[in-house]
């Protein structure tokens, strides 16, 4: 490996190593996090934390609560105790922001959940309150609403849009108009008690986090008293604060594009991965409780974000974050780190920039008889490691032997045009580097006998040339 090529790998790894820093910089942790608990490592946990989102606008985010997201990872929070909504784009970064304290039509009290239908431009917000469904178009502006009973959390749904309440699941259209009541407060499988949050499957069903009842169901919005339960996975209390149940309060659900449903537990600091066709169990994220960058204190909602990632309102931290949670499987370290994968398109580059930029080393036939008269073929060997030739030079030589060293193993057969009468054309022709032959590509370095050679072949557009005086300067045979 020669020294320019040497140069270009070091530099090379210089601005990945620092591409890498400054990223590590820039997704850092909070400054006056840095002496809080630590959480366990990303490569245990396969919890990998993104981003904390701490203010928007000028605005502190003081309990967070309600969180919804739209395909393109765009994400809708609200703040229950300042009347606010938030957009952020799938990055953290403030889009807009919205909301007035008040009773009136549009205005706001206590809004708690919150989902986004970018086809129907709709944005719409629960406020437990005024008892509400409010609507309003993507920037904002009020569009309807209607009364809703204990108003939990819309979910968007290929039907509609349902709303979560104490007892029954409504379905509304895009303009507010009930479609069905489905439902009713109890411990029944298909009944639910103080539902927080659900997210939707394609067929219309919703996985609900049936909060009260420290369980989650998936519901089929059919039936009255009950809707259809598909499955239900944990169950009720026996009394208050029951140890034994599956989850403590599940507050959040979201569901990722293979139909893995996260549900967020915001009393034990978990995030369970169930499979929505069957309500199995895949994985839990656990001690997940702190606030440090990656912990929580009592989380409410989860939004996915898509590739892995979602956004978390951790809502006593007074903050957001963004994660990428990654079951066993999945937890390599290009996932962990998706920055990585730029390091290593360099790394790809490498052995093309060998090809380019390796030395390939040629003769001319002069040179080479030059060579054997003074017994230097050794040196030409030992110094240009593989040299190319025509084709009866490569005859001429390949059987010469030099204090035991064969000549023909250091020697290339060039594929030559044998009718050609100037031999010093034919080998430049064939040493000329090509694009589909890697064989002749790099910079080309012609061995030649003397100075009226050199000039010969610099007059042909060659720019590397070494007399074999000059080879013999440069290096010399260890005895």
């Amino acid at each position: 490996m020669n020294r320019r090529l040497v140069i270009v790998i070091v530099v090379l790894l210089l601005v990945l190593l620092g591409l890498g820093g400054l990223y590590v910089f820039l997704a850092g942790g909070r400054p006056d996090t840095a002496g809080a608990e630590k959480p366990k490592p990303a490569s245990e946990t396969g919890l990998v934390h993104v981003r904390t989102i701490y203010v928007a606008n000028g605005q502190n985010l003081f309990r967070p609560v309600g969180i919804g997201a739209d395909a393109q990872g765009n994400f809708f929070v609200t703040l229950k105790d300042a009347q606010k909504v938030i957009e952020f784009d799938r990055n953290g970064d403030f889009v807009r922001m919205w909301g007035e304290r008040g009773l009136q039509a549009g205005q706001l009290m206590a809004p708690l959940g919150v989902a986004v239908d970018r086809l129907a431009g709709h944005v719409y917000v629960t406020d437990r309150m005024r008892l509400r469904l409010i609507c309003y178009d993507t920037q904002g502006r009020y569009l309807w609403e209607v009364p809703v009973l204990n108003a939990l959390a819309p979910v968007v749904t290929k039907d509609g849009v349902a709303v979560l309440s104490f007892g029954p699941i409504a379905l509304f259209d895009s303009e507010g108009q009930v479609i069905k009541e489905v439902g009713s407060r109890g411990y029944d499988p298909g009944m639910v008690d103080y539902p927080r949050a659900a997210a939707a499957l394609p067929d219309g069903s919703l996985v609900v986090a049936d909060s009260n009842n420290c369980r989650v169901q998936r519901l089929k919005l059919e039936g009255e008293a009950t809707a259809t339960a598909m499955w239900v996975l944990g169950t009720p209390p026996r009394f208050q604060d029951d140890p034994e149940t599956m989850f403590g309060v599940p507050s959040g659900v979201a569901v990722d594009e293979l139909g893995r449903a996260f549900v967020l537990d915001g009393f034990r600091h978990t995030i369970t991965v169930v499979d929505s066709d069957n309500g199995e169990v895949i994985h839990t994220f656990k001690e997940l409780e702190g606030q440090a960058d990656g912990l929580f204190r009592l989380p409410t909602g989860i939004a996915y974000l898509g590739d892995r990632t979602f956004a978390i309102t951790d809502t006593y931290n007074d903050r957001v974050q963004i994660v990428r949670l990654l079951l066993p499987e999945e937890n390599t370290v290009i996932a962990r780190a998706p920055w990585a994968r730029w390091l290593l398109l360099p790394l790809l580059l490498l052995p093309i920039l060998w090809v380019l930029l390796r030395r390939r080393a040629y003769a001319t036939a002069e040179a080479l008889e030059a060579a054997s008269e003074r017994e230097q073929l050794r040196l030409v060997a030992g110094a240009l490691k593989r040299v190319g030739v025509l084709p009866e030079v490569y005859d001429r030589f390949a059987e010469a032997v030099e204090h035991d060293v064969l000549i023909g193993d250091f020697l290339v057969r060039l594929d030559a045009d044998a009718e050609r009468e100037d031999r010093l054309e034919a080998l430049l022709e064939a040493s000329k580097p090509r694009v589909r032959a890697f064989s002749t590509m790099g910079r080309r370095l012609v061995l030649v006998a003397d100075d009226d050679q050199a000039r010969a072949i610099r007059e042909k557009g060659v720019r590397r040339v070494l007399t074999l005086d000059e080879l013999a300067e440069r290096y010399k045979i260890a005895e």
